[in-house]
Parts: structure tokens; sequence; C-alpha cells
């Protein structure tokens, strides 16, 4: 808009709402265009909705691929004290007599004295190793080693807090006399000379240009408070540390190593001297050693224990160690290790043993528990493999009605979408009730999904080349309804399906899937339906990661935006020239009405 704007002070007009008036008129089209694309974003999201539906059926669809879903086994145990079970679909049904002559356990070692030379002043294990080191009776034999390291750069917080910690804590030496802090942009705001002790930084009192550093803690503590988001440059130091190595074996007998590229025959670990002897002891138990570790207090020892049971190297020591700190600081070198040991038993009249006390044969998984005997039924479990078809076709028709209460729901078409000037003159239960009926029938009678539910439909009631006694779904009890307005829905005949279940559940498992038919079972075609219509509701409504371009409505949007944008420049154009033509229409009024006032003045004077 340009130019100043009269309004009718000359005319007397109401200049504003008679341009506003003739404005609505010409605005008419951009809320039509404004409301062709309210509808078409709403009816892009339905299609993404009707296609999150879709993708959720076809997860489903994979477990009713699986031989479990259809041929669920029932176990059980004479004895659940001796020996518990459970079983696959491929364990044969049966009975299985075990008799359990020694359960496996895992090998097991701990320190052969106590670690601590006082013992009133054990060693804290919650503190740092470096802090403790003097409280191990053999601390001599700490063999510390010191890596470099350069710090990273510490931010200053909106407190200014004057102490700071190093990232290694202790450290050993440091690089250098000063340490800088810069400013934001990485110019330096100062340098403070280091100075260094042990004592805490809580006492200490460094000079405005000094830093002080605790090297038992790596605490830093200024002179003086810090600028907010200053950046105090890491300086280089050395810092103490800690190695030994395991020598551990898996189940297959080979030994486990950290690093299976570069094997060296061990599992090597390095400890930063921060680190307290808990925490050492808990990092070992997370490692892939496989080796459960922890101090007792008590006791004043360490223990560790493989969490593999078995014998896992036969003739030889199972936790094998190597490092000062391991045999001599923890005391493990003269330790007796308890090795471990094989389960023995006996199935149906076979003597034999496992490393472990879990452990599966022909299907059926047995979990040893003590010494005894216990016979093991395996049996099918037709309840389970029946609910399971039962809890698919459930989600089938759940989802199938959705779609299909999408097709034929009712399309309001006096109900326009509002515009965003509309609804300023409505309360918001008004336009809620509007919009409820202005959303309905976005995908009325929709042609790819119509389609997806046909093509369903038809894979349900076509017959199948199983190669077995099935090869109609009715066959099984499973139909879909008479009802045509159910759109394919399934319904299920129980004793007929269980009775099916019970007499041949392989057979119905190939009457669902199956790779004896070229177009696979009722399940492949179910699929190949769902992947059809997620695939064409994809290219004509996109997916959220799509830009506007990669899909039809999207390209029907972004063509509307365009339109929409070059009609509301057209308004600004229109309404301009509205304004130009009222304020030339006052202005010669206004000349008018001068000239008629000094034509009045002339002739009064005379």
């Amino acid at each position: 808009m340009t130019g100043m704007r009269i309004g009718g002070l000359a005319s007397g007009m109401d200049t504003d709402k008679i341009i506003n008036d003739l404005m609505k008129v010409e605005r008419m089209p951009l809320q039509k265009m404004q409301q062709d694309q309210i509808w078409m974003t709403w009816q892009r999201d339905a299609y993404r909705e009707m296609n999150s539906k879709l993708f959720e059926l076809d997860s489903l669809s994979f477990d009713m691929k699986m031989s479990s879903t259809y041929q669920s086994k029932t176990v059980s145990s004479s004895n659940e004290s001796f020996v518990t079970a459970t079983a696959s679909s491929s364990a044969a049904n049966g009975s299985h007599t075990i008799e359990v002559t020694k359960v496996a356990n895992a090998a097991y070692i701990s320190s052969n004295t106590e670690l601590s030379a006082d013992p009133n002043n054990k060693i804290d294990a919650s503190q740092s190793l470096w802090s403790q080191q003097d409280k191990f009776a053999n601390s001599a034999d700490i063999n510390w080693q010191t890596a470099t390291h350069v710090n990273k750069d510490i931010t200053v917080g909106k407190d200014g807090n004057d102490t700071f910690k190093l990232d290694k804590g202790a450290i050993d030496t440091i690089s250098g006399t000063t340490i800088s802090v810069n400013d934001s942009d990485g110019n330096l705001l100062k340098e403070y000379n280091i100075i260094t002790g042990t004592d805490s930084v809580s006492s200490a009192t460094p000079d405005t240009n000094q830093v002080y550093i605790n090297t038992d803690t790596g605490e830093m503590k200024f002179g003086e408070t810090l600028t907010e988001g200053s950046t105090i440059t890491g300086p280089e130091y050395t810092h103490n540390t800690l190695s030994f190595a395991f020598t551990t074996y898996d189940q297959n007998g080979e030994i486990i190593e950290d690093d299976p590229e570069n094997p060296d025959g061990e599992y090597n670990f390095t400890f930063d001297a921060t680190l307290s002897l808990n925490q050492m002891m808990t990092k070992i138990s997370n490692s892939d050693v496989g080796i459960s570790a922890f101090y007792d207090s008590y006791s004043d020892k360490v223990n560790f224990q493989r969490t593999e049971t078995g014998d896992l190297n036969t003739g030889g020591i199972e936790i094998g160690m190597s490092g000062s700190f391991l045999t001599s600081v923890l005391k493990m070198g003269n330790a007796t290790e308890n090795g471990g040991e094989n389960a023995e038993f006996t199935i149906d009249g076979l003597s034999t043993q496992r490393t472990s006390n879990t452990f599966t044969i022909s299907g059926v998984t047995y979990s040893l528990k003590a010494g005894g005997t216990s016979t093991i039924s395996v049996e099918d479990d037709t309840e389970t493999s029946y609910e399971n078809i039962k809890e698919f076709v459930e989600k089938y028709n759940e989802i199938i009605g959705n779609i299909n209460s999408k097709l034929v729901e009712e399309r309001y078409r006096d109900y326009k979408p509002l515009t965003d000037e509309q609804k300023r003159d409505m309360s918001d239960r008004e336009i809620e009730l509007w919009e409820e009926k202005s959303k309905s029938g976005l995908l009325r009678g929709d042609n790819i999904l119509s389609s997806a539910l046909t093509e369903m439909r038809n894979g349900w009631y076509s017959q199948i080349e199983t190669g077995d006694v099935f090869t109609h779904l009715s066959e099984i009890g499973i139909e879909t309804t008479s009802n045509y307005l159910d759109g394919g829905k399934l319904v299920i005949n129980e004793s007929k399906l269980k009775e099916a279940l019970a007499e041949n559940s392989g057979a119905v498992k190939k009457l669902f899937s199956n790779d004896v038919d070229a177009d696979g079972g009722i399940i492949e075609r179910v699929e190949g339906a769902i992947q059809t219509a997620r695939e064409r509701i994809e290219e004509r409504a996109g997916k959220s990661t799509h830009t506007l371009q990669q899909y039809t409505m999207g390209r029907q949007l972004d063509d509307l935006n365009d339109r929409i944008d070059r009609f509301q420049d057209k308004l600004v154009t229109v309404e301009d020239r509205f304004w130009r033509q009222f304020t030339a229409m006052e202005k010669a009024i206004q000349q008018m009405n001068q000239q008629s006032a000094f034509l009045m003045n002339q002739f009064g004077g005379m």
C-alpha cells in the first residue's frame, strides 16, 4: 500500500467500509483456494494415517509366517526342582527321562590373604586408588605408569565458578607454567601462573594471577572469578594409570580377546588412578572378559568368578592373570583357583556332559537345577496356537474396519474448511462442530483403499496350493463375513480351528504361509496387497520426510501455494488502486468545496 489514505473527510462517505466490502468480493477466489489448500492437506494426512494402519498390519503379518505361531508346544516336568524345560515348534511330541548327576558350576578365585596393611585402617574401596595406595599391604608392587593427555577446553558457566577439574583427575606432571583463559571468540583474556600441591582446593588461596591445581584430584582453583562464557584452555599433563590382563576362555574353549583384530592371548585393562577399587571391579564385570568381580570389605579380599559355567580349559586354569597389581597387590598370585565343572547327566539312557546348565537337544531347551531324576513331556499347545491366530484376526478386523469406515464416511459438501478469517467470528465449540462435518468423507470411495480391501479379501478366499490337507481357509474354520459392508472382515469357528490345529498344525501353517504355491500362502498375498497400496499412497500423499515435489499431492499443494501467493500480491495492488481512486475523489470534492466557499464569500461581500 502506497501514499496517504484519506477516508471520507470531504465526501462524508465511510470509505473504509466501502473498500472493505469491495475487497471481500475480490477475496472470494482467494477463500476458495485457501479452502482447497486446507482440504488437500487434510486428505493427505488422512492418507498417511491409513498408510500407518497398513504398515501396522504388515508388521503383524510377520509373526503369521513363523512356525511357532501355529506349532506352539507345552512342556511339563515331573520334578521342576531338578529340571525345567521349554520347547520350540521343531520339537517332537514325547517324553524324555533325564537324570542329573552334577550341575555345572563356574570357576572362581579369591585373594589368598587380606589386602590392607592395617586391619584397623582398611582400604576404602569407594575412594580413588591413588589416595588409597599406601593402605595396601603390597603397595610397593603397584606399578604406576604415566600417560600424556591434553585436557579438553572448559567453558565457564554462568556462576563464574572459580573451581574446575581436569579430565583425568590425579596428575603426575603438567607441561608449561601457565593456563590461558580466552573469551568466547578465542581472544586471550589472561594467563594464570600454575601452582601445584596436595592441599584441598577449598583451603587454597591463590593470587588473582594464579591457578592452584591439586595433583591428587586434578581440581583447579583460580584466584579470581572468571567471566561467564570464557574458555579455559586445556593444559597438557601426564597422569597415572594401572595396567593388567586376564586370560579367560569362552564356551568353545577359545581365548577371549579385548582386540580380536590383534590377538595377544589376553584381555587387557588400563585404569586411571582416579578410579576407586569398586569402580575397577565394576568395569571388569561389565566388560566382555567373562568375569564377575567384587571387593568384600569384611574379609578384605577380592573375588573373581567366571560368568560362564563349566570346565572351559580342560587341564588348565580358567582365570589367568598377569600384572603385579592383580598377582601381588590383590594377592591372587598364590591363591588357588576353584575350577569350573561341567554338568553331568543321562538323558534317555545316554550319559553326556555340557558346560552350561542350560542347553538344547532336538528343539527342547533343558535347565538343570539340582541332582535328581525328572521326566520331561512335550505336547502340542493348541490353545496358544489358537490364541495367536485369533489375536491376528481380531487386529486385522480392527484395521480393516477402520479403513472401511473411511471409505463409506459421509461427505458434507456444504461444510467447507474454515479459513482463519472465518474462524475469527466463531467460538471454539462452533469451530469444533463445523470441522467435524468438514473433515468427514476425506477418503470416501477412495480407489486405492478400495482396491486394497478387495485384494486382501480375494487373498483370504483364494485356494492355496500347500501340498497338504488344507487348501482353503474355510477348511480350518476361518471365513469372511457374509455382509459385504464389513469390507472383508474375518470370523472364526473356534472348535473347527482348534480341531485343525490339533490334527495337523503344520498344514495350517502352510495355508497361511508357504513356499509351495508360487504366490505363497494367504499372508504373502495379503502382504502383496498391502505393499501395493502403501506404494500407491506414498506416490500420491508422500511421507512426513518427503518434500512437496516428491509426491503428487505435494506438487499440487506447491502449485496451489504459488497461486495463493500471486493472488495475495494482486489483492494488495487492487486495494491500493481502490484507495488511490477514493483519495482522488476526496481531493476533488475538497477542492470543489473550497471553490464553493470562496465564491460564496465573494458574493456575500458584494
